[in-house]
Formats: structure tokens, C-alpha cells, sequence
């Protein structure tokens, strides 16, 4: 498979990547060189919690109505809301907000049709030191997720997207930020849920399970943190394991849409190294359109399709 994220706002308009601005999430040139998956970025979070998804909800934001969700996925393509990204964080600390993110997220969810829900917290969510003892917020955002499975369809997609330091981080460390994910990711990862983890294998160091560290962009450092994952990463005796079949690394889509930018060679080197990973995914298609969609292709290219 491949995802993407896809952008509610016109990056050419305000001069982040001039080749494309913003798309319907229905532009046939999405499937056409090779995604099939597309996360839609993001949602606006109000201090108290509450969850909008309408035109206006920001500067120059559009987003795709009920219809345009189904024929989207009609077009062959899952279709997932991602909650969080760099700018859209949730007061984690309290249980009332984590609610109120609930109450109003869910009828979105049901109204649009999403298939899933990801979750891109990156502000807010820190470890207690403890692995075994959840920080308030680790147990909010745990009560968020909880909150959302319980009133959608049994089928309903759990993905994440943390940064590397939240998750493989733990390797070097477990506490504020580092390894924070963990315990959320083991969770759903070990009873089912969990459908597949993008962790952003960007703007920041990789890790191996000992704590070894590699520069983001190296086929090195993809190839170690993933198979840390696969293998099992052991923090003060706790084991979390993420099988290659619930992988989706993610990788910029063109320079300048992330550090660690990987050339399309090195793209498969990347793929080939590790047999068995369910996929890739990039931030962004918009990102990948601006400059000639070379990353689509080269992964369907590689994934022979």
C-alpha cells in the first residue's frame, strides 16, 4: 500500500510548495500514480477540546463533503482523519477535554464517512518515567482513542504517525517525550486494533534497540529502526513489538517536505532492505504532485503494481 496525507489547506497559495496547491481529495491524479490510501490533515482543535472539520475552519481551508469521501473510496481508496500534526495539538492533561474531543469527533467521523482515525498527536504527550505507571496524558489520550473505537463499526482503522522520539527514542531513554507512544502503541498494537503505525521516518534521529542512532535519510537507519520494531523493543522489561505486516514508514515525498529526504534510488534501497512491510506512506500528496509525483510512482513502481 501507499498513503498519504493529504492537505485541507492551498500550500502553493501561501508559497510552501508552488507546483500544487491544494486538490479535491477526488483528483483521479491521487490514484493514478499509486496511492491508495490518503489521511486527510487536520482537523481544528479548540482549547476545550472540541473538534471542527468545516470550509472557514481556518485560513483558506477547504475539506471534502460526505459525498466527495465516498467517491473517494469508491475510487478505490481508503480514507482516514488524522487528528493532531504540528499545529492542531489537544490539552492532554485533562479528562474533560479528552471527552469533549470525543463527542465531537465521532459524529464527523460518522458523518464523512471516514474509514479510520490517526492519530498525529506531536505536542503534549509525555512519558512518566515509568513505562508500567501511565502519565495523565498517556492515559488521556488512551481514554480519546477508547472513546472514539466504542461508538464506531467494528472495522474502523486505528493508525498512528509519532516521531521517531516518541516511539524508537525509548531505546536511548523512557520519559518526557522519549519513547512516550509506547505504551499506547503496545496497547492497540497487542490487542488487535491497531491497523498499521507511520512512524515519520523524518525530522529527527532513527533507533535501533540499543539505543543507536542513525541520521534521518539513511537506508541504515530505516532499515535498524524497523526491524527494532519487528524484533521487539524492550524498555525496563517491557517488550513492544510491531510485526513488519503493521509498518508504514513514513518518508518525505520530495526535498523540502522534510529532513531526511530520500531520493528515489535510495527509496527502494530503502524498501528492499526490509522483506515484508506493508507499505510506505508520505507527507504529502500535495507535497508529491508539486514536483512531478515522482515518489507515487516510484513505490508503486516498487510494489509492482
Amino acid at each position: 500500500m501507499l498513503q498519504g496525507y493529504w492537505e485541507n489547506w492551498d500550500g502553493a497559495a501561501n508559497g510552501v510548495h508552488p507546483g500544487l496547491g491544494w486538490i479535491p481529495i477526488t483528483d483521479s491524479r491521487i490514484t493514478g500514480h499509486g496511492y491508495n490510501v490518503v489521511t486527510a490533515a487536520f482537523p481544528v482543535i479548540r482549547a476545550d477540546g472540541t473538534v471542527l472539520w468545516e470550509d472557514g475552519m481556518d485560513a483558506g481551508v477547504k475539506v471534502p463533503t460526505p459525498a466527495q469521501v465516498c467517491q473517494a473510496k469508491a475510487s478505490g481508496l481508503t480514507v482516514l482523519l488524522s487528528i493532531g500534526g504540528a499545529a492542531a495539538g489537544i490539552d492532554l492533561s485533562s479528562a474533560a477535554v479528552a471527552d469533549r474531543f470525543v463527542a465531537t469527533v465521532v459524529p464527523i467521523l460518522k458523518r464523512h464517512n471516514f474509514d479510520g482515525i490517526d492519530i498525529d498527536i506531536e505536542t503534549g504527550l509525555t512519558g512518566s518515567g515509568n513505562i508500567n505507571q501511565l502519565s495523565p496524558s498517556q492515559a488521556n489520550l488512551i481514554r480519546i482513542i477508547d472513546g472514539v473505537l466504542a461508538q464506531m463499526p467494528a472495522g474502523f482503522g486505528l493508525t498512528m504517525a509519532p516521531e521517531t522520539a516518541y516511539v524508537t527514542g525509548g531505546s536511548v531513554t523512557y520519559g518526557s517525550i522519549w519513547g512516550a507512544y509506547l505504551p499506547i502503541v503496545k496497547k492497540y498494537a497487542d490487542n488487535g486494533r491497531l491497523w498499521w503505525l507511520n512512524m515519520q521516518y523524518y525530522n529527527g534521529s532513527m533507533y535501533g534497540c540499543a539505543g543507536d542512532s542513525y541520521p534521518a535519510g539513511t537506508v541504515q537507519g530505516f532499515t535498524v529502526q524497523t526491524q527494532c520494531l519487528n524484533n521487539g523493543l524492550t524498555v525496563q522489561g517491557v517488550t513492544i513489538r510491531v510485526p513488519y505486516d503493521k509498518q508504514v514508514p513514513g518518508l518525505p515525498a520530495q526535498p523540502g517536505a522534510g529532513g531526511g529526504y530520500m531520493g528515489p534510488a535510495l527509496v527502494g534501497q530503502a524498501w528492499n532492505s526490509v522483506p515484508g512491510l506493508k507499505g510506505l506512506m508520505t507527507w504529502s500528496v500535495n507535497w508529491d504532485g508539486s514536483k512531478g509525483w515522482t515518489f507515487g510512482d516510484t513505490v508503486r513502481g516498487l510494489q509492482g503494481r
